[in-house]
């Protein structure tokens, strides 16, 4: 009873997935049809690897075998059936086998390639190389299982079945040759510590490649148990390996790859403290810290990317946001290393995330990526995005920006709210060096009333010598303001001509000083502000001093 249930959860399943194969070319990828497809497809089979697992599908003779019994003839027939057939015929497939631990994120990107035309997926290495460099564990083309027909038949999925004496001869043969392999591997295993890790390090690069073969086929050789342990004992001298080789050879992007899904295992086990060490030399390639040429840098790109994965992501922000394992300060160093290949994840966090607790965890980790997020932030700016985004934005650019990423954050200083436009002035006064003066400028005519008392203020900090003449302008016919309003920005002024310390200054000073308007109304400076103007004319007046004695 529980094999015929199983039968028909799997045609359901079948069902599903050419749906979602469907949908894939009907939508676009973030079509919720899609991604409600993957869900369901998600679930019906977790439901049936309860069950039983592997899952197998095979196809031989134009024919569908699940766990290697041939469907019903009225099965057979069904549309969905004989689209996913011809699928399988048109990939080369003849078996996909769905295992335990089957993630939802690895089964929508088998389900979004398979969705394709082959031809399409030939310039990416073709489907088996594209299913290694994404990750996709759980998931296997053409494994050679024996899979029970009857009592008197086998079939090894991959394998066609044309004539029974050829197969049961081949069955044989094969069954035999894998033994063979596999025993040969892990006797290869007990030699691996030798002279075969050691010629990795050979200054001859033929022995180098020599021997990465020879590795990558032992790797290969072992079932995937031991190929993660024989990686794992290895993983220290094949760090040291990647940093001195030179050369992208197939070999080397394979052991790279065993070592990404050592990785991939590692993030869901928790053992973030033994990712670090393997990821740096990965981290160090892609950002160019560790020079290498383009292909090596590709390799090391992929992996980075691979690794952030949705599922990864979450799993890693879920520590770094929890401290549940005790392993914050761990997840965070991971999260800095994938950098770029998730740093927009993280800016949308920055904006969509209401907990400001995590949301100013999220930003931490931005600046701890360094001037390598400037290029996404820049790109974040926007005179449509909420005010609360480009506030931290700006917040960020003040922290890892420079001189030349200054002028980034010139149009927030004229920005509609007031936090904006108060951040970015201060950030530019943090990073803009020579070009503070210059960009704090560029916004002091069009600012209103207030903020102008800021850009005063910053520009008498910067001592910028430019603004001597505009700020003297202004004092002399200052913008019709109420008179408190009009004393408040003169004060601010002189304080500032103060700060700056120009002689240029030094007449008109000496006129409110001396309370001689330039009306003639000796009524017309307030005292708080002849007292500003006397403050400001005799520190400019003891530089100058000061200035002559030295060159004297």
């Amino acid at each position: 009873m529980l094999e015929t249930n199983l039968q028909i959860k799997m045609l359901d399943a079948l069902g599903i997935m050419h749906t979602a194969i469907r949908n894939f070319v009907l939508y676009p990828p973030a079509s919720p049809a899609i991604a409600n497809t993957i869900e369901k497809l998600h679930l019906s089979l977790i439901y049936i690897l309860e069950q039983k697992s592997p899952i197998i599908i095979a196809e031989s003779e134009r024919r569908f075998l699940i766990w290697g019994k041939y469907l019903d003839q009225k099965d057979r027939e069904k549309v969905q059936i004989t689209t996913l057939l011809n699928i399988f015929l048109n990939f080369g497939i003849k078996s996909i086998s769905f295992d335990k631990g089957l993630e939802k994120e690895e089964l929508g990107i088998f389900i979004k390639y398979l969705s394709k035309n082959p031809e399409e997926l030939k310039d990416e290495g073709g489907l088996p190389k594209i299913m290694v460099e994404k990750s996709i564990l759980h998931i296997y083309l053409d494994e050679r299982v024996f899979v029970s027909m009857d009592k008197d038949q086998k079939i090894i999925s991959g394998f066609d079945i044309n004539e029974n004496k050829s197969f049961k001869q081949n069955t044989s043969k094969t069954e035999t040759s894998a033994q063979d392999q596999t025993a040969d591997g892990i006797a290869d295993v007990e030699n691996v510590n030798g002279h075969l890790v050691e010629d990795l390090f050979s200054e001859n690069a033929e022995v180098r490649s020599q021997a990465s073969d020879k590795l990558s086929v032992i790797i290969e050789s072992l079932p995937p148990e031991r190929q993660n342990e024989l990686v794992g004992s290895l993983s220290g001298r094949l760090v040291e390996w990647i940093k001195l080789e030179t050369s992208a050879t197939a070999s080397y992007e394979k052991i790279c790859i065993s070592l990404q899904r050592l990785l991939n295992i590692f993030i869901r086990q928790g053992r973030f403290d033994e990712i670090v060490p393997i990821l740096d030399v990965f981290h160090n390639i892609n950002t160019g810290a560790l020079k290498k040429d383009d292909q090596v840098r590709e390799i090391s790109s992929v992996i980075i990317r691979n690794l952030a994965s949705e599922d990864n992501r979450l799993i890693l922000f879920k520590e770094y946001h929890t401290n549940e394992r005790n392993k914050q300060n761990e997840a965070n160093q991971i999260l800095l290393r994938l950098g770029n290949a998730i740093l927009n994840n993280l800016l949308d966090m920055v904006r969509d995330v209401s907990d400001s607790h995590e949301r100013v965890r999220v930003m931490h980790l931005i600046i701890g990526m360094g001037q390598s997020a400037i290029p996404a932030i820049k790109d974040r700016i926007s005179k449509n995005a909420p005010w609360y985004y480009l506030r931290n934005l700006a917040y960020l650019l003040g922290r890892i920006g420079n001189e030349s990423s200054a002028h980034m954050l010139q149009p927030l200083l004229l920005h509609e709210n007031n936090k904006v436009q108060m951040e970015a002035l201060k950030s530019i006064f943090q990073i803009g060096g020579d070009q503070r003066g210059t960009l704090f400028l560029s916004a002091l005519n069009q600012a209103d009333n207030q903020f102008k008392l800021n850009i005063i203020e910053m520009l008498g900090k910067v001592k910028c010598t430019e603004a001597v003449t505009p700020l003297l302008n202004m004092l002399k016919k200052p913008p019709k303001l109420t008179l408190i309003d009009q004393t408040a920005l003169q004060e601010k002024i002189c304080t500032a001509l103060e700060y700056i310390g120009s002689p240029e200054a030094i007449p008109a000073l000496s006129e409110i000083v001396e309370s001689k308007s330039f009306l003639g109304i000796r009524w017309y400076y307030t005292v708080e502000l002849r007292q500003a103007a006397q403050r400001a004319l005799e520190s400019i007046k003891r530089k100058q001093k000061f200035s002559n004695s030295a060159d004297g």
